[in-house]
């Protein structure tokens, strides 16, 4: 089974995409939609799969087991290397639920099955963790092409066994191409009715970009076969422009969202690009991607993609500030550890150590997935990658919880408006709700706190809150589903609350974006116009802070609790200046301050942890400290029956 000739353009264009990917992730100011470089990848590899299997059909090579061995070594060393090594700083870093959850993610990384996963359990279930702290988040790329991988191939030998021409099978390729773009494009919809944005993970709103790539590869064979010219050099050259235009201004200029037409003109540029490279006459554009430093990061590419978002990830779950420095080390890393992964390991498994197909299944396969499945066994034990003697075996206290609560946050599909009875809390008996809160799993969180001020002043209160799967959103002008506004506006007529508590995952600089301060000020400007009382919640500082003294890492190096406070609450600050006493703001951080510290927090009250993740208060904890708040500061709600009563 032989290869297709080399392209040194093809690996410029690779490094163009994984640098607008890596540079995305690292959240550069005028990298604007990045991701798209993973769509190109898609196409690249749509056409390059297609030429393959056309070229060694046409020449009776074809091999689908000798494809198969070619396909597990060039993907499957990179990949067990470095989970190998990132899993071992899962163990170091993550607490107990986020170990679990990496290693179920683990195992379908494995398994060629991640996307699918994220699809399914992107919230992970009440505690909606952010993508941006999620280490393997990335390998769903790799789902998608290794399915694509493993059916294509048997597909396309089916059609040819058909005694399908090459026309037809362009035919074909083209129809189902436009079907799948139809189909892409119909998720738009799904997005502004059911806010779906795990479709993002989903292979049959990804199958149009390999299709790109098919329908080239199959259109050149055709070209081939019966020597159409139109090796026309000024034709040549205005297209690689336009293709270089069609991505580059995507990717730098336009904030796209998913799904898009942006993202289709992407693909629509690189697969131009992809066929002006392909005649005699080469153009300059694609010249330009074939020199050395191009080239070289082409090569890396693959590695480059592995290594580079598990780093941001724990930096992010570390709450590590991203500084210049910061990035520009991480990007550095990224490169030294990917030309290592490729000149020691990529290259030998692909032309030095070559197993048999079996051998290759079991060792690159069966074990690492054996191994995967031993590591989330042990995950699921206390102690195993914890701190266990840190918390005095009291996290069976994080499942505790005093409401049902995946019935009042909200999943894709919550378009019911209704009242969820589940979801009443305080003073349940009381007929008149005088509290709605809103917001996301971090809202979830301060249920225990609110409960105990609710109880305190015999109020009745409803939660409403959706996980951040997304762009976070409270209330008519922010960026949750419309499907969670109009569900909102249905408790706020049905319910007629007296006052509404926003709270979520304030991490304005980095997690919400830029516009988020406009939108929330709307929102509390509608509330107070509806005569509603606006109270807005400080977000509790997390990372290092809470998780400190609890993991295994923490354990070995004897590391003491520490905070550098982040700025993420800096904007409530401003909405407070604005609205003065017309906005109620509340601040449980200053009950985790320790005294006469500017930077260490409390973890933990006694001998219970008052975290459940490196975010999230657990149920238990928030309850204490919703009690320590009304033994200090007396009821912060308190101004709720003062208003009321004038």
């Amino acid at each position: 089974m032989s290869n297709i000739q080399y392209r040194k353009d093809i690996d410029g264009l690779r490094a163009f995409a994984v640098l607008s990917v890596v540079l995305f992730h690292l959240q550069i100011n005028w990298i604007k939609s990045g991701f798209l470089g993973v769509d190109i990848f898609f196409v690249i590899s749509g056409y390059l799969i297609t030429s393959i299997i056309i070229k060694n059909i046409h020449s009776d090579s074809f091999s689908i087991k000798s494809f198969y061995l070619k396909r597990i070594r060039r993907i499957l060393p990179a990949l067990i290397v470095v989970l190998s090594i990132y899993t071992f700083f899962a163990w170091l870093i993550l607490l107990p639920q986020d170990l679990l959850n990496y290693s179920e993610s683990l195992i379908s990384s494995i398994s060629s099955l991640a996307n699918i996963y994220y699809f399914i359990k992107l919230n992970f279930g009440y505690f909606g963790a952010s993508p941006q702290i999620i280490p393997l988040l990335h390998t769903w790329s790799l789902g998608i092409e290794e399915q694509f991988y493993l059916i294509y191939p048997l597909f396309l030998l089916a059609l040819f066994k058909l005694n399908f021409t090459q026309k037809k099978l362009l035919f074909f390729s083209i129809i189902c191409l436009i079907i799948s773009c139809i189909l892409f494009l119909s998720g738009e919809l799904n997005i502004h009715i059911i806010d779906s944005p795990r479709w993002y993970y989903s292979p049959t709103h990804r199958a149009f970009e390999l299709l790109f790539g098919c329908c080239l590869a199959i259109f050149l064979s055709v070209q081939n076969t019966n020597k159409i010219n139109l090796n026309n050099k000024i034709v040549l050259e205005v297209l690689s422009i336009i293709s270089m235009f069609l991505m580059i201004v995507p990717i730098f200029f336009i904030d796209v969202r998913f799904p898009s037409l942006w993202t289709i003109t992407t693909c629509v540029g690189a697969t131009i690009f992809i066929y002006c490279g392909n005649n005699n006459h080469t153009p300059i554009v694609n010249k330009i991607f074939s020199i050395k430093p191009f080239v070289a990061i082409g090569l890396i590419s693959y590695s480059l993609y592995l290594w580079h978002w598990p780093i941001i990830a724990y930096i992010n779950y570390l709450s590590i500030e991203k500084t210049t420095l910061v990035c520009v080390l991480i990007f550095i890393s990224s490169i030294l550890l990917a030309t290592l992964t490729y000149i020691f390991i990529e290259k030998p498994f692909r032309y030095k150590i070559i197993f048999s197909f079996k051998k290759s299944i079991f060792i690159l396969w069966i074990i690492p997935l054996v191994t995967s499945v031993g590591f989330y066994t042990a995950s699921k034990h206390q102690g195993f990658g914890f701190n266990k003697e840190a918390v005095n075996l009291n996290l069976n206290f994080y499942s505790s919880q005093s409401l049902n609560l995946d019935q009042c946050n909200t999943g894709e599909n919550y378009n019911l408006n209704e009242i969820n009875n589940n979801c009443f809390f305080g003073t349940i008996n009381k007929d008149h709700t005088d509290i709605l809160v809103l917001g996301d799993s971090h809202a979830m969180a301060y249920e225990g706190m609110i409960n105990v001020w609710l109880k305190n002043l015999k109020l009745k209160g409803y939660i409403y809150t959706k996980s951040l799967t997304g762009n976070p959103k409270l209330y008519k002008y922010m960026m949750y589903s419309n499907s969670f506004d109009k569900n909102t506006e249905y408790y706020i007529h049905k319910l007629k609350p007296k006052a509404i508590i926003l709270a979520g995952y304030w991490n304005y600089d980095t997690y919400l974006k830029t516009d988020a301060f406009e939108q929330i000020d709307h929102s509390i400007a509608n509330f107070i116009k509806q005569g509603i009382i606006p109270i807005i919640m400080y977000d509790v500082y997390g990372g290092p802070k809470s998780t400190c003294g609890f993991t295994k890492l923490d354990k070995i190096l004897g590391r003491e609790c520490y905070s550098v406070m982040d700025n993420r609450n800096n904007f409530i600050k401003k909405l407070k200046h604005k609205y003065g006493e017309k906005l109620i703001v509340i601040d449980p951080n200053k009950l985790i301050e320790k005294k006469d510290s500017k930077t260490e927090l409390l973890t933990s009250i006694g001998s219970t942890p008052l975290y459940t993740d490196n975010t999230h208060l657990n149920n238990i904890g928030s309850t204490l400290l919703g009690n320590l708040y009304l033994e200090r500061y007396g009821n912060p709600l308190s101004i709720i029956n003062t208003k009321a009563q004038s």
